[in-house]
């Protein structure tokens, strides 16, 4: 007799799909997981490479403006660059600064800093107005809630019970 044990049958499931999973499409092989995968790949490069040539034609297209330009067009171009740089590294700087003020204020207040994003402005008066503003929003947002949490009915107090002789009793008048 022939030993069977050792005999195995190969099936190459790639390319099987029984009409089950045909039907039911949620079911995919690892051929399909590939193909998917290589499309998304594929694009992905696709759209990488558009970028980097997009890139390399605005370069050169702002290469050839600038050799155009005088020396004094240059010059001013480049001093309204590092102006606008200095610009926005200062307003940087200046809502650091504004970030860090309004935060103390918060904290004096009672405020959550969490809540500094709201507030903070260029601006000094303005964000020492919006922080006064959020105090007073937020503290009547406060009241409100504790003011709604706390209404309801009184508790009964049952540790003393009346009686009906403890009940005062009604007085008539003869008038």
């Amino acid at each position: 007799m022939q030993d069977n044990s050792n005999l195995t049958q190969t099936v190459d499931t790639a390319a099987t799909v029984t009409t089950e999973e045909s039907t039911a499409g949620a079911t995919f092989t690892q051929a399909d997981m590939d193909n998917l995968a290589g499309k998304i790949r594929g694009e992905e490069k696709r759209k990488a490479e558009q970028a980097v040539r997009d890139a390399v034609a605005q370069a050169i297209a702002e290469e050839r403006r600038q050799a155009q330009l005088t020396a004094e067009e240059r010059e001013s171009e480049a001093k309204a660059k590092r102006d606008a740089e200095l610009k926005a590294r200062e307003d940087a700087i200046t809502l650091r600064e504004r970030r860090l003020m309004a935060q103390e204020l918060l904290s004096k207040k009672n405020i959550p800093i969490d809540l500094v994003d709201f507030v903070v402005d260029l601006d000094e008066a303005k964000t020492e107005a919006n922080v006064e503003r959020m105090a007073k929003t937020y503290n009547k947002s406060v009241e409100n809630g504790v003011t709604d949490k706390l209404k309801g009915t009184p508790p009964t107090d049952f540790s003393t019970t009346t009686t009906t002789a403890d009940k005062p009793k009604k007085v008539t008048s003869a008038f």
